[in-house]
């Protein structure tokens, strides 16, 4: 088997590789090759001549405390059934793993069919969202009904992008959307009951939008964003607009979302729900990328297991000064605390904090001093994603 990048004479058998393996997403194969492909992203694994795997990298920016970094999206990992005890799959991750190292990235992410199988090659859970399941009338009386909506269309994308940063820009892992991937997503406008809505408080200029669909009376919130609370109430009574089409709404929710306060009776369903898995690609970028707090001054060394990437493998020190960081890998097993590169991804994100992942014992202390430091330096944060690839 080799892995290497598939060249465009290579299409029609893009389209039976996806079409056989996502069998339940009509037209995949046609969509990706006519929408989706380039040389440069495409891995394929072949046996000979033959197409018998794909992997796709998405080249994407990612919010990082405020800032952006380059990030990997994993998707369309796939291989047809006669080649799936052939590591096939997993050569592709670690191949990629390797690319987007030498071009420059500090994370990967993917959505698994798996968290297991995906573990094993240095991914791991880096998002949770909230699910709320709410009775449509419970927004009645919501919002003032000043203000206008509209269909949204291409015209909108640079006030809709602007109003989304100003959103998602305090959420780890979120994507830093171009035009063209907003171009794609307002084009699905109108197919397979997709719709979306700008919110404006004045005639010029946009306050919120809201994508959605309605399905056998559900109304599911794809995404919702919004500039304050008084345009979120807006965006509510819109939503309780359709109650005679629907009986209740369905949205994945950022964590710190706060719905439940607002309404009359709090009694809603809720659950937490996993989703996305986070990789670091580059364990020193990451740690040069950190925003670390202003006041502290001071150094400690990390020790990283990642069997799959031996520029991340080894003893990091850092030296911490007026909220940057001197980065230096260090040919040295001691360190004041050492993990595997699964559990680092989380607390570089911010999934996890120092002192949670220390309690439920994936990191190992060697140093308590420099353990607590690290605690106050590597805190939980939110981190949310809607982006699908």
């Amino acid at each position: 088997m080799e892995i290497k990048f598939v060249p465009e004479e290579y299409k029609e058998s893009i389209k039976h590789v996806l079409n056989y393996c996502f069998s339940g997403v009509s037209g995949i194969g046609e969509s990706f090759v006519n929408e989706t492909y380039t040389y440069e992203n495409c891995l394929g694994c072949f046996d000979e001549d033959k197409l018998v795997g794909l992997l796709y990298i998405y080249p994407y920016d990612m919010h990082f405390y405020g800032n952006t970094v380059p990030m990997g999206g994993i998707g369309v990992v796939s291989t047809l059934p006669e080649y799936r005890y052939y590591r096939c799959a997993s050569n592709m991750l670690i191949k990629s793993v390797e690319i987007m190292k030498d071009r420059g990235y500090a994370f990967s992410a993917l959505a698994p069919f798996s968290y297991a199988f995906y573990r094993k090659y240095g991914w791991e859970l880096g998002f949770n969202s909230k699910r709320n399941i709410i009775p449509v009338n419970s927004f009645k009386g919501l919002g003032t009904g000043k203000g206008q909506f509209r269909p949204l269309t291409l015209e909108d994308i640079d006030s809709i992008n602007q109003v989304y940063r100003n959103f998602y820009v305090k959420y780890n892992g979120s994507i830093d959307r171009d035009k063209d991937n907003w171009k794609s997503r307002l084009k699905r406008i109108g197919e397979n009951r997709n719709y979306g809505y700008s919110f404006s408080r004045q005639e010029n200029g946009l306050n919120g939008y809201i994508f959605f669909s309605i399905e056998s009376g559900v109304f599911y919130i794809h995404e919702m964003v919004y500039d304050s609370i008084e345009t979120k109430l807006e965006l509510f009574r819109f939503i309780y607009n359709h109650n005679a089409q629907v009986r209740e709404v369905n949205w994945k929710a950022p964590l710190d979302d706060n719905t439940m306060l607002l309404l009359d009776n709090p009694r809603i369903e809720q659950k937490i729900e996993p989703g996305m898995m986070i990789r670091v690609v580059d364990v020193a970028r990451v740690l040069r990328s950190y925003k670390y707090p202003a006041l502290y001054k001071g150094g400690f060394t990390i020790n990283i297991t990642d069997k799959w990437a031996p520029w991340n493998n080894g003893t990091f020190k850092l030296i911490i000064d007026q909220g940057t960081a001197e980065v230096n890998k260090i040919e040295d097993d001691t360190a004041d605390i050492s993990c595997d590169i699964n559990v680092f991804s989380q607390v570089a994100l911010g999934y996890t904090g120092i002192e949670e992942a220390i309690e439920i014992g994936k990191i190992t202390v060697h140093n308590l001093k420099a353990a607590e430091d690290m605690k106050t330096i590597f805190k939980e944060h939110v981190t949310y994603m809607t982006d699908g690839f």
